[in-house]
């Protein structure tokens, strides 16, 4: 199944656009399951993640992100 998530975030800059890509990534590894989709509107004033995948909960996201020193909450909607 495919969950789809969004995320407040302050990921703002070329260099973290860059970490998050590479969280990811580590993710995907450590889950073994598919981060099919992201992306990041810089232009938003949230910086709103977006992130479609396959078993992988909001809490898998927001751990590993926040570890790798980013925010990254839960954005309602």
């Amino acid at each position: 199944m495919l969950n789809r998530y969004a995320f407040r975030t302050n990921i703002n800059t070329d260099e973290r656009v860059h970490r998050v890509a590479c969280q990811l990534c580590k993710l995907q590894k450590q889950s073994g399951h598919a981060v099919c989709r992201w992306s990041i509107d810089l232009d938003d004033c949230d910086c709103t993640l977006r992130v479609e995948a396959e078993s992988v909960t909001e809490t898998d996201i927001i751990r590993i992100l926040k570890k790798a020193g980013l925010q990254c909450s839960v954005l309602s909607g």
